[in-house]
């Protein structure tokens, strides 16, 4: 019996094909088998190197749809054929590192309470994370850590999340059968969070596990079919929104220092999410707040320049800054006025909506 099966679905470019075969068939051995199931894809150079493949790898099997049937279809398709205790779930532009797929298979193996893992997605042009699993706010889910820095000891910790991303995750698949696989009322969506939240809310544990890393080139592993996708979350929520934890504040919670609590801040709030959410994502930490100010952010402008959207009375203010962002690679750019702030020792914080926690000041020493 294999170890593992493989469940890769393709609707993309030739090139990208041929470079993530390359790179699987590098780091496994025939003790892992692959289930390739091609969803409406009829480039002729694709077919023809599949074929290929196949004649080439007895642990490689190939199943063709001839239309685009979509993500979740097309993965149940996969895994209905694999005899394995294990299914690792891949995107077609991932690409794991070195013996990731051994590590999360002998993690699995070694811990019969975890019932799906997902390894640590980092960026290929930056090598700066990507994913860390799947944290949420007040009616919101974001990749956790999104941005930071591999070495940051976050980062590095395995832990327990709610849900996990099934682009490079792993779970058992006598599990995965007794839920009928992944939702398919969801198209390219949702569908691998939903099924690891009902593993997690089963009993079994979700684990984020750092040891194993891919790299996710992100947005090519599937060619986009215009879909009306819209109504996809609201049904996530109206399923599951009464059930799912708010883990964002327990997230900052772990990286803040005693010391921070000991400082009275300037709020200033440059998210999407407004000022009054905001407060119920900050509910709990024991900040002092003297004043906030509201940036109001372009929708079609995502970097903010805080010379031009916050006044000089706050950024020259002696007083400390409690910055909240989508993403604190929104803020964090803006060397002038930290470095400035730098000169008269002001402890600023970012917070953002990935989880992240961001000194700016020891950033740009970094």
């Amino acid at each position: 019996m294999y170890k593992a099966s493989i469940i890769v679905t393709l609707s993309n470019e030739y090139a990208l094909t041929e470079n993530f075969f390359s790179n699987l068939l590098s780091i496994i051995n025939e003790d892992i088998d692959v289930f390739t199931v091609v969803d409406g894809e009829t480039d002729r150079q694709t077919i023809q190197y599949l074929y290929k493949l196949e004649n080439m790898h007895t642990n490689l099997s190939t199943i063709y749809n001839n239309e685009n049937i979509g993500y979740s279809k097309a993965n149940n398709i996969g895994a209905s054929l694999s005899l394995s205790p294990y299914l690792i779930f891949l995107n077609s532009d991932t690409f794991p590192i070195d013996d990731s797929l051994y590590k999360m298979i002998s993690y699995m193996d070694d811990s019969p309470e975890v019932g799906v893992a997902q390894g640590l997605i980092l960026y290929p042009q930056t090598n700066l994370v990507q994913s860390a699993g799947h944290i949420f706010g007040f009616y919101k889910t974001t990749h956790a850590f999104d941005g930071l820095d591999k070495q940051s000891p976050i980062v590095r910790k395995t832990a327990e999340r709610q849900a996990l991303g099934s682009g490079f995750y792993i779970t058992r698949r006598s599990l995965f059968l007794a839920e009928n696989g992944f939702n398919e009322l969801f198209y390219n969506a949702w569908e691998g969070l939903e099924y690891s939240l009902k593993i997690h809310l089963k009993g079994y544990k979700c684990m984020y596990y750092p040891k194993a890393k891919a790299y996710h080139v992100k947005g090519s592993g599937r060619n986009r079919r215009f879909r009306d996708e819209s109504y996809q979350t609201g049904y996530f929520w109206h399923c599951w929104g009464d059930k799912i934890k708010m883990d964002l504040p327990e997230i900052y919670y772990m990286q803040l220092l005693e010391e921070d609590y000991k400082h009275q801040y300037l709020l200033v709030n440059g998210s999407s999410i407004r000022e009054n959410i905001w407060s119920i994502l900050l509910k709990g930490l024991p900040f002092k707040f003297i004043g906030q100010y509201n940036i109001e952010k372009s929708m079609v402008k995502n970097a903010i320049s805080l010379e031009d959207s916050v006044p000089a009375s706050f950024l020259q203010s002696k007083s400390n800054i409690l910055f909240t962002v989508d993403s604190f690679k929104d803020i964090i750019n803006n060397y002038r006025i930290f470095n400035y702030r730098k000169t008269f020792m002001a402890h600023d914080i970012i917070l953002d909506l990935h989880g992240n926690v961001i000194y700016p000041q020891l950033y740009l020493k970094e």
